[in-house]
């Protein structure tokens, strides 16, 4: 069984990996923030849902058929 994530980056940062990606089911996957200079991570989401915020590094696991991941970021 798989996870198709989807996941993207707001605007003024970059995220690790990017875009569409299907790993297997009950795995974890390592995301990566990279804000611009001058911005900090904001908030993570998964599915719409605010999760956590502040931190550069996060990882989830892959416990359902499809995830919608997104992080933001703010001006410091």
């Amino acid at each position: 069984m798989t996870c198709q994530l989807t996941i993207r980056a707001g605007d003024n940062g970059k995220i690790s990996p990017e875009g569409e990606v299907v790993v297997a089911k009950s795995s974890h996957v390592y995301l990566h923030a990279q804000p611009e200079p001058g911005y900090q991570v904001q908030m993570w989401y998964i599915n719409g849902n605010q999760l956590y915020g502040g931190t550069k590094q996060f990882r989830i696991t892959a416990d359902e058929d499809k995830l919608d991941i997104h992080v933001t970021f703010s001006k410091i």
